[in-house]
């Protein structure tokens, strides 16, 4: 009887693998704390208040461990498609501490696992659009091939175009060798042609491909670094043409990333190494010019400012991710584009020997 008994539980138990209702569940409850979290990092005006609120972000190993204990039975299955686009989502750039104390990344095994069950199963349906967009931003090493792949495969038109400008945007990573850019054109004529009007969080897919188009013309290395004016916090005027006979380290940022203090301490170490160079450090935040002044005033932050408010200029310059960092050389020409760190001091001491001798 006892044997019975526990087949038929076994039995229940497969049965009810599938369970899209709780999946659903830990989606919205995330997506719901995640937005209040966002809210209130806005509403965060001193550095104090900021800690405290970095301090109860949502917890995404929590979130992650518990999507994929419901998701992971089912990978082949057509239900999980979108509940495996968050989980590639909210695992990205998790960490786990082992007993040593040596920090690692989390959801290894799990992301690879989900990865090849997609390749294998999913990538030929029509419906995985929210998974293709998940990739683009998964930072996974093999999220070009999948997107390649599905731009040349699925039977979609509008997924094709998703995924082509996905490979789109990570081909710009690689380099600015003529063949790259010429497969990413090509990409994105691909993603205006077959789905112009799809939308990819509030932004038509026309206009995610005409702003990585402007990038290619006007944003990458060699190209002269487009006209930047405003204010600073002090009302002053300042252009980027200020500065021509000098390097300039530009720095869009704001105070509303956990990375806030890590941003700053990194460019207060630019700005006192260069002090003495012909180097100029120049940011742009749309925080308010008391708040920056006060900051600069009293020293924790070493370099001057424009404000922008209104995002007008982070606008212009095609910054859709903060923070972002344009090297640029004496002569206006842009050297190096991305985030900040050991690539920036790299880029302006390679620039600097040439003026030194």
């Amino acid at each position: 009887m006892l044997k019975k008994l526990t087949i038929l539980c076994l039995l229940l138990s497969t049965g009810a693998r599938a369970n899209p209702a709780e999946a659903e569940r830990i989606k919205r409850g995330f997506e719901l704390s995640s937005e209040k979290w966002i809210l209130e990092m806005k509403l965060a005006t001193t550095p104090e208040a900021r800690q405290e609120v970095i301090a109860k972000r949502p917890d995404p190993n929590a979130a992650a461990a518990e999507l994929w204990r419901i998701i992971a039975p089912d990978l082949a299955e057509d239900w999980i498609i979108p509940y495996a686009a968050l989980f590639l989502g909210i695992s990205k750039n998790t960490t786990i501490t082992d007993d040593s104390g040596i920090t690692k990344a989390a959801f290894v095994s799990e992301r690879q696992r989900l990865l090849k069950t997609f390749s294998e199963t999913h990538l030929k349906k029509p419906d995985i659009t929210p998974f293709t967009i998940a990739l683009i931003d998964s930072g996974e090493p093999q999220a070009l091939s999948l997107l390649e792949k599905i731009a040349t495969e699925n039977p979609d038109e509008a997924t094709q175009g998703i995924a082509a400008l996905g490979a789109a945007m990570l081909l710009k990573s690689l380099g600015d060798e003529p063949e790259l850019m010429a497969k990413r054109l090509n990409f994105l004529r691909e993603a205006i042609i077959k789905s112009a009007d799809q939308i990819i969080a509030g932004t038509s897919v026309a206009d995610i491909a005409s702003d990585e188009l402007y990038v290619i013309r006007y944003l990458t290395k060699g190209r002269e670094a487009p006209p930047l004016s405003g204010t600073d916090v002090a009302a002053r005027p300042v252009k980027l043409s200020d500065f021509k006979g000098r390097m300039v380290i530009l720095l869009f940022w704001d105070a509303k990333t956990e990375a806030t203090d890590q941003i700053i301490q990194l460019t207060n170490q630019l700005a006192t190494k260069y002090r003495d160079q012909p180097v100029t450090v120049l940011g742009v935040t749309p925080e308010s010019a008391e708040r920056i002044r006060t900051l600069q005033g009293d020293g924790s932050i070493l370099w001057n400012n424009i404000s922008d408010p209104t995002e007008k200029l982070t606008k212009e310059y095609r910054i859709n991710n903060r923070p972002a960092v344009f090297v640029i050389d004496a002569q206006g020409k842009i050297q190096f584009t991305g985030l900040p760190g050991s690539f920036v001091e790299l880029t302006v001491d390679a620039l600097l020997n040439p003026l030194k001798k």
